[in-house]
């Protein structure tokens, strides 16, 4: 018990900055620099892929309509501190929306697997221009989220065809799954770059 406790301090303490947004289940928070720092060192990695002839090949398909989409290879996504920092954040979303506790033995947040492609995992990068659009749609699992890279004010996320969230660099957002949201198409020439995630919650019955 002690253990757990001395967790959900450390988790807690890491989200300090939380805040929840009027009217829908979305919370959002400020990236520890150390991670954020980290992901703009992933997305340079990951534009040699966007920039090559080739790109086609590693391309990641869903209903986004952005200039090119990419998932986090594998080796990056399990060496980095964004992969147990999303789990930490589906545990915090847990506690704060279904007071559920960091006892692992009773529930287990996973970064949702796409093991049948190259994949891999659900984190993928989305680098966006004049003219991209992403309708209103929901995802797979049980959360999903939004990580903001490189965003201008003029780009809200909107929730529910109603609620706008405008992201600032360096902040992440995690909400239901199965919450309708989308990107209006971009007016003016610039480049937007936000990271995507899902997660599931796994839950475990102790024998």
């Amino acid at each position: 018990m002690k253990k757990i406790k001395e967790k959900e301090k450390e988790i807690i303490n890491l989200f300090k900055s939380y805040k929840i947004l009027n009217d829908v289940p979305v919370l959002t928070t400020k990236l520890p620099i150390e991670i954020f720092k980290e992901l703009k060192i992933l997305v340079k990695k990951h534009k040699k892929i966007k920039n090559h002839k080739l790109n086609f090949l590693f391309e990641h398909y869903n209903r986004g309509l952005n200039t090119y989409q990419v998932s986090v290879q594998r080796p990056f996504v399990e060496t980095s501190f964004i992969f147990p920092y999303l789990i930490a954040l589906g545990q915090f979303y847990l506690y704060k929306f279904n007071n559920m506790s960091f006892d692992e033995s009773h529930r287990k947040v996973l970064l949702r697997g796409t093991l049948h492609h190259y994949d891999g995992y659900d984190l993928w990068i989305n680098y966006t221009n004049k003219g991209d659009e992403n309708p209103l749609h929901s995802h797979s699992g049980s959360f999903s989220g939004v990580i903001y890279i490189k965003n201008t004010k003029e780009i809200p996320t909107i929730f529910n065809n109603k609620q706008k969230h405008y992201g600032f660099p360096g902040e992440i957002c995690i909400f239901p799954a199965t919450l309708e949201h989308s990107v209006e198409e971009q007016i003016k020439k610039y480049e937007r770059i936000t990271m995507s995630f899902n997660l599931n919650v796994i839950e475990i019955i102790n024998k």
